[in-house]
C-alpha cells in the first residue's frame, strides 16, 4: 500500500530490500514456514490430495484444467464423494475448462455425473469458456484445436484451510511420472482468497448440464464483469491484510506469501508485472533459476531478462523427449519441435547480446518421464539456498500472459528449513538436467514446423 507516495510496509530482512514493491502489487499473507510443505514427486501430491479431500470438514474447492478419467482419478473422487455424503456442511466446488473438460465421449463431465449424481445441493461443477470462443467458433472448430484460444489453467486444490498451489492437473499422468511442482500452505485467509478467486470465475462459467453462460452474458460483458470483479477482489484483500501485516511486526513471522493472478484477456496482469519486476530488481551477484514446461518467453520477458536483469539466470525446460506432446498424432506431434525452435531463437538473442556468461539454458530429460514444472527460485548474493520462489500454473510464455487464466504465489522466507526445502526441490529437478545451448543450435526442425511457429507463436 502507498501512503503519501511511500511504501507503508517493508521487509525487515536486507536480503529482500530490493522487493519491497511487491507490497503494492498483491495482498500479503504473513505466516510461519512450519505451515508450508514442499512436495517433490507426483505420488506424494496424489496421496496428499486423497488425504485432504477425504478428511475435509467444511470446504473443498478445486481449480484445474480438467479431471482425468483413469483409475487414480476415480479413487480420488471416490474418497471425496464418500466424505461429502457423510459430512454435514461440507461443500465441493470444482472449476474446470469447458473445452478440455468436455473433450471426448468419456470426460471430466461424465465422470463428475457418475460420482456426484444426487448431490447437486452439495457439489457444483463449473466449466469456464473463454469469451474468445463463445458462439459459432466453439462449434466450428474441432476438438483440441478449439483449446488454443484460451483455457482455465489455474491449478489450486483447497481443503478447509489447506491450499496446494501447483502446475499439475488432476490427472493420471500428473500422479505418476509427469514432474511438476506442488507446494501446500496452511492458512485460512490464503485459502479464502483463492476460494474467492475461483468463485468469481465460476459466476461467469457454465454449470454442468447447462450449456448457457449464466444470465446469457455476452463476450464484452463477460470481460468487463470478470475483470472488474477480480480487480475489486484483489484490492479488497490487499486492504484487509494491512492490519495483519502490521501485526506481524510483533510476531515471529518468517514467511510472506503474495498471491499473483494473471488473466490477460481481462486486463489482469499481476503475475506478468511482478515477474518482470523480479527480473529487474534482482541485484548483481544474485542467481535466478527459472523453469517452464513449455519454453516460449514473451518479448517483454525476453527483453527484460536480456537488457534489464543483472542477476545470473538459468532457464530449465523440457527436452523434446520429456515434452508431453512427443509422439502425439497429427500436427500436435510437431509441438516439441516448435518449442525447441523457439528456445533456439532465444539463445541466438543471448549470443547476439553477449550474455552467454550470465544466461544458461538447461533441458530436463528423464527416461519415462515428462516435465511440466514451472516457476522461479531467487538466490541472494552469496547464498547457496533460495530465499524466494514463485510457484503456480503460469509457463512464462505467450499463452500464460495473453490467453489463459493463471494463479501463482510468490513466497519469501527467512526460514532456513524452508530455504533448504526449496533448494532441495530445485536440485532434484536439476539432477535430471543438462546444459543444452550447443545441442539447440544443431537440432533439426521440420520445415512445416518452422513455418507454423511464425504464425501461431502466441498460441503456444
Amino acid at each position: 500500500m502507498l501512503l503519501n507516495g511511500k511504501i507503508m510496509h517493508r521487509f525487515k530482512s536486507p536480503e529482500f530490500q530490493y522487493f519491497n514493491w511487491i507490497y503494492n502489487a498483491a495482498p500479503c499473507f504473513p505466516i510461519h514456514a512450519s505451515k508450508i510443505n514442499v512436495m517433490n514427486d507426483p505420488k506424494q501430491f496424489y496421496d496428499t490430495l486423497c488425504m485432504r479431500f477425504s478428511s475435509a470438514k467444511h470446504r473443498i474447492s478445486i481449480a484445474s484444467l480438467y479431471i482425468g478419467t483413469g483409475e487414480l482419478e476415480k479413487k480420488l473422487l471416490g474418497v471425496t464423494v464418500e466424505n461429502v455424503k457423510v459430512t454435514d456442511g461440507l461443500k465441493l466446488n470444482i472449476l474446470l475448462d469447458y473445452q478440455r473438460g468436455s473433450r471426448g465421449v468419456v470426460n471430466s463431465r461424465t465422470l463428475f455425473r457418475q460420482f456426484f449424481n444426487g448431490l447437486n445441493d452439495k457439489c457444483t461443477l463449473a466449466l469456464y469458456q473463454t469469451p474468445s470462443l463463445q458462439g459459432s467458433w466453439s462449434k466450428a472448430l474441432p476438438s483440441r484445436y478449439n483449446e488454443i484460444f484460451g483455457l482455465q489453467h489455474m491449478k489450486l486444490y483447497i481443503s478447509d484451510d489447506s491450499v496446494i498451489i501447483s502446475g499439475a492437473n488432476c490427472s493420471n499422468d500428473y500422479f505418476q511420472k509427469r514432474q511438476d511442482r506442488y507446494i501446500e500452505i496452511e492458512d485460512s485467509d490464503l485459502a479464502k482468497f483463492y476460494c474467492d478467486i475461483i468463485d468469481e470465475v465460476m459466476k461467469v462459467s457454465r454449470l454442468d448440464n447447462n450449456d448457457d453462460i449464466p444470465n446469457e452474458i455476452s463476450r464484452v460483458e463477460t470481460r468487463k464483469r470478470l475483470g472488474q470483479n477480480i480487480h475489486h477482489l484483489i484490492d479488497q484483500w490487499r486492504k484487509s491484510q494491512v492490519s495483519k501485516i502490521s501485526e506481524d511486526q510483533d510476531m515471529e513471522v518468517d514467511t510472506w506469501v503474495f498471491p499473483l493472478v494473471q488473466m490477460g484477456e481481462f486486463n489482469i496482469t499481476h503475475d506478468e508485472e511482478s515477474t518482470c519486476s523480479i527480473l529487474k530488481s534482482s541485484p548483481k551477484g544474485s542467481y535466478l533459476r527459472m523453469a517452464t514446461g513449455y519454453f516460449n518467453l514473451t518479448e517483454k520477458y525476453a527483453q527484460t531478462l536480456l537488457n534489464e536483469c543483472e542477476s545470473r539466470v538459468s532457464l530449465l525446460m523440457a527436452h523434446p523427449n520429456a515434452n508431453g506432446f512427443m509422439g502425439a498424432p497429427g500436427p500436435a506431434g510437431g509441438i516439441p519441435h516448435a518449442y525447441s525452435l523457439i528456445a533456439k531463437k532465444f539463445w541466438q538473442q543471448v549470443v547476439d547480446c553477449n550474455q552467454t556468461s550470465r544466461v544458461q539454458m538447461l533441458e530436463y530429460d528423464r527416461p519415462g518421464w515428462t516435465f511440466h514444472a514451472k516457476g522461479l527460485w531467487y538466490y541472494p548474493p552469496g547464498s547457496e539456498v533460495p530465499w524466494m520462489t514463485v510457484v503456480g500454473s503460469a509457463n512464462l510464455g505467450e499463452r500464460s500472459v495473453r490467453r489463459d487464466l493463471e494463479a501463482q504465489a510468490a513466497i519469501f522466507t527467512t526460514s532456513k528449513q524452508l530455504q533448504n526445502s526449496l533448494h532441495k526441490e530445485y536440485s532434484r529437478l536439476h539432477s535430471h538436467a543438462s546444459e543444452c545451448s550447443s545441442e539447440l543450435m544443431e537440432r533439426h526442425t521440420p520445415l512445416w514446423v518452422r513455418a507454423t511457429v511464425g504464425v501461431f507463436k502466441t498460441y503456444f
